[in-house]
């Protein structure tokens, strides 16, 4: 029952912290760290059952955003490249596939490595606060004057290659796109909702690829993986929501202000 519940907090928090731009993969570090969490729900398994319910979060969230995007791409598909590039959605999708990439590449040679070298808690403190003080200035110099349809191949592609380097720990996948769309002066409901469909392919590939991670410790543990899936999908799905309607009125601060608190505070325990 303590690991049910344990699960539960952590799909809870996995949910929330991928899609807010406080970084999901540190709190699942430094939490069962923190309260000396053991076993299953501190494994890179769980991780991966807690990512699957994110998966179904974005896709679940956006999948009438997809099915519009693939449907004007075919539609325009036998008229040529022009007009795969000029109809909107379509070249939207062309834009997304691009800024998809570098964190397809990434992922394949890298994830590996970063997982096992980096899960420590020093790390993430750094980066929380080095790449909250990042989000904080840029969304403080961009001009915000760039809409969806104004989004271009170079942009798409500097988007993407921040998406890669939040594969480490503490960055913020939504944080750092978010701050890379903004810094193409994207305005913030753009570069959010930008953020979250480039997303969605990574999350995606990344939680098909580490199927068979979960499968040999799925067993008797199913329970335990079910409540951590399905809170992470719940989630998941409200913070979305919430932070596609916080940002047209809101700026980051208050997000700024949280990973600072947060990274000071284990700095703190990391020296006591």
């Amino acid at each position: 029952m303590n690991e049910i519940f344990q699960a539960i907090i952590l799909g809870i928090v996995q949910g929330a912290s991928e899609f807010l731009p406080i970084s999901s993969s540190g709190h699942l570090i430094l939490i069962p760290n923190i309260f000396g969490w053991n076993g299953l729900v501190n494994s890179l398994t769980f991780d991966v059952a807690l990512h699957l319910g994110t998966t179904v979060a974005v896709v679940a969230f956006f999948w009438k955003d997809w099915l519009k995007l693939f449907s004007s791409f075919l539609k325009s598909l036998p008229k040529g490249p022009k007009a795969l590039w000029e109809e909107p959605n379509s070249r939207l999708l062309l834009l997304l596939g691009v800024g998809s990439i570098p964190a397809a590449f990434a992922g394949f040679f890298l994830e590996k490595t970063i997982e096992e070298s980096f899960r420590s808690n020093l790390l993430v403190a750094f980066d929380l606060i080095v790449f909250a003080l990042l989000l904080y200035w840029i969304d403080r110099i961009s001009k915000k004057r760039r809409l969806e349809a104004k989004i271009t191949l170079f942009d798409s592609i500097f988007i993407g290659i921040a998406q890669a380097i939040a594969l480490f720990p503490g960055v913020s996948r939504s944080g750092i796109t978010i701050s890379a769309g903004l810094l193409r002066d994207l305005n913030r409901e753009t570069a959010t909702r930008f953020s979250f469909l480039l997303s969605t392919p990574a999350i995606l590939g990344a939680s098909l690829l580490k199927l068979t991670d979960i499968s040999t410790d799925f067993g008797d543990n199913r329970g335990i993986f079910f409540v951590g899936f399905l809170s992470a999908a719940i989630s998941g799905w409200f913070a979305i929501k919430i932070l596609l309607s916080y940002v047209k009125r809101n700026n980051f601060n208050i997000f700024v202000i949280y990973r600072i608190l947060l990274g000071v505070a284990i700095l703190l325990l990391f020296l006591q």
